[in-house]
């Protein structure tokens, strides 16, 4: 149960990582100053660990999945 609840955590954390990323390319798309390499390179760095946390909490959770009916067999 507590793995599961893991799962879920982390991937709501990897949702909210990934608004926040594509929210701060937005927000660097409209500036009308000159935005740094740096920062769009946070942005990106941002989406992609949004997008890597939600595929460890897929991954946690299938696991759950196999293991679950493997002790049951």
């Amino acid at each position: 149960m507590r793995s599961t609840v893991l799962a879920y955590v982390i991937a709501t954390v990897g949702l909210i990582m990934l608004l926040f990323g594509v929210w701060g390319f937005i927000v660097l798309n409209n500036a009308e100053i000159e935005v740094a390499l740096t920062d769009e390179a946070i942005v990106v760095g941002l989406i992609g660990g949004g997008f890597a946390m939600i595929g460890v909490a897929q991954a946690l959770r299938l696991l759950l999945v196999l293991v679950r009916n493997t002790i049951r067999r």
